[in-house]
């Protein structure tokens, strides 16, 4: 299954949506055309598109080891074909990444998109436009409330819509979705924030993630990519505007620097004025990474069609947009790796590559499903993070690069809900125990002599383990062996006191200075959890 098995028409065919893809173009500045032939989730080659290029109307689509069921797709659903376009590249897309059961709400649910009525004023910004979609698809939910389908539909539709930074659909669309009340639904099932699937990751899913990364699963370029959408909670549009040059060190006060672009949904690959920028300090290890992806891509010549060199982007394209290098205005971005080129990035290589699988979302036979990752979720996370750690609104807007704070206010209303969970309990969390299970095949006794290492003493000259590390280490003493890979814990020391040693230096560090150790600390506080919880099912074990 994957989007590798994706076939599209040839370049010389005439495609019968072209014009449709010229107007999703001229709005949302690319567009990827509808394919031919697909691959599902359980692997049946789909095809998609008639002997005249249309899209086949009705599909047969199998569910291994279950049933076989009919699946309706439509290139017209209202009016509009900026909406089409998006409702059936979500139909496609959900095809192949997820099991055909995820097709039902989709199938019929969509065809209450031909109640939305937007105006030629709704498409002249996209401020205008995020209000009216949103007010257009509130309305449909409300139509619809007794009808589960259709209105986990349009939530579906709406969340594929923000992922993949479509023009004038950003977080405020699916918030404004939130507040409209569904009876007897649950507010687990109508808040966004609370949403396993598509909202924050809960505090062991980070620690998963951070792990994974830890062990090497991600490549250099996609690792620079999930820590940037971890620390500064980044959209796909601002990672993909984002230059070489706006990264630099600053020696007068000894740490590194970025310049993010700013911008306000989805824009046509542009960066703004060059005051139109925030400038973000970067922990020392993420600007280690990203000085070794630019260092290891030093030697790639980007010019334009007259030979002269072109800026360099931070997330390069393996060719150069032609229809960019034939535009004297869009020539600087050229070799722009795309916003949507981004998105699939975390969707697909990304996701694949953690391997990481949901504690609770669920296929219809209770098999977990991949965790699903995506930009736009490690923006929840920040956001929800900076309202449990006490920051005001304004803090969370200029964070999130929002012009007010009225577009961060969701964040704040369902704070006691999201400290639950986000804070998902350990003794109960499934993706915890696989977390976990990494530190229980380190941790050592005290007298293990097998173990050839350094003791590490924490407060009190408690001993905590040993390090495996044979040259010296600069890192925080016995507070980031904690997130250290050669760091052999000792099953019965008192890691409980040292994880509340970490816990205060991190609190400190946090409301006193903004430097790298930051990062350090976070991952030694993760790491130390991890070791505690292991220690007790090593307990449970045993008795």
């Amino acid at each position: 299954m994957g989007h590798a098995q994706t076939k599209y028409l040839s370049p010389q065919t005439v495609d019968v949506y072209q014009a449709m893809y010229d107007h999703v173009e001229e709005l949302n500045g690319d567009c990827d055309p509808f394919p031919s032939e697909i691959e599902t989730f359980h692997g049946q080659t789909l095809k998609l598109r008639n002997g005249d290029g249309h899209l086949i109307k009705k599909h047969r689509v199998i569910n291994v080891g279950k049933d076989e069921n009919t699946y309706s797709i439509s290139d017209s659903y209202s009016n509009h074909s900026y909406i089409n376009f998006i409702a059936a590249k979500c139909w496609i897309d959900t095809a192949i990444s997820r099991s055909p059961a995820s097709l039902n709400h989709q199938s019929s649910g969509f065809i209450a998109l031909s109640d939305i009525m937007l105006s030629d004023k709704a498409f002249s910004s996209e401020k205008n436009f995020a209000k009216g979609i949103a007010s257009q698809l509130s309305a449909i939910i409300l139509a619809n409330k007794t009808n589960q389908r259709v209105w986990t539909a349009i939530r579906q539709f709406a969340n594929y819509a923000i992922e993949n930074s479509y023009w004038g659909f950003d977080e405020t669309v699916i918030f404004k979705l939130d507040e409209v009340v569904i009876p007897n639904s649950g507010s687990k099932q109508r808040v966004s924030l609370l949403d396993n699937e598509n909202g924050p990751f809960t505090r062991s899913e980070i620690a998963q993630i951070s792990t994974a990364i830890q062990d090497g699963r991600l490549s250099l370029k996609h690792k620079v990519m999930v820590r940037l959408a971890m620390k500064f909670g980044l959209r796909p549009i601002q990672m993909a505007l984002l230059r070489e040059e706006d990264v630099y060190y600053d020696s007068k006060v000894f740490a590194w620097f970025i310049n993010i672009p700013r911008v306000k949904g989805k824009v046509a690959q542009l960066r703004r004025n060059k005051n139109n920028f925030l400038l973000r300090q970067l922990p020392q290890e993420l600007a280690d990474d990203i000085q070794e992806l630019i260092a290891n891509e030093s030697d790639r010549s980007l010019c334009d069609l007259d030979g002269i060199r072109r800026p360099r982007p931070l997330f390069k394209r393996s060719a150069a947009n032609e229809h960019y290098l034939k535009d004297k205005k869009l020539s600087d971005y050229a070799w722009h790796l795309s916003s949507s080129r981004i998105t699939k990035a975390f969707s697909e290589t990304i996701q694949t590559q953690l391997g990481l699988n949901s504690a609770y979302v669920k296929d219809e036979d209770d098999n977990p499903l991949p965790l699903k990752i995506t930009a736009y979720r490690f923006r929840y996370t920040l956001g929800t993070r900076m309202v449990l750690e006490g920051k005001t609104p304004e803090e969370v807007a200029v964070a999130l690069d929002h012009s007010s704070t009225a577009s961060v206010s969701h964040y704040f209303r369902y704070n006691r809900d999201l400290i639950d969970f986000i804070d998902d309990t350990f003794e109960s969390s499934k993706v915890l125990s696989n977390s976990v299970a990494r530190w229980e095949g380190y941790i050592i006794d005290d007298d293990d002599d097998t173990v050839k290492g350094t003791v590490v003493r924490g407060k009190d000259l408690v001993n905590l383990g040993k390090c495996l590390k044979q040259s010296r280490c600069d890192w925080h003493p016995s507070v980031s062996c904690y997130g250290c890979g050669q760091f052999r814990p000792f099953k019965n020391a008192d890691h409980e006191s040292q994880l509340k040693v970490i816990e205060a230096e991190r609190d400190f560090v946090r409301n006193n200075s903004s430097g790298p150790v930051q990062h350090q600390l976070d991952e030694a506080y993760e790491g130390a959890l991890q070791i505690v919880e292991a220690q007790k099912i090593i307990v449970r074990e045993v008795s």
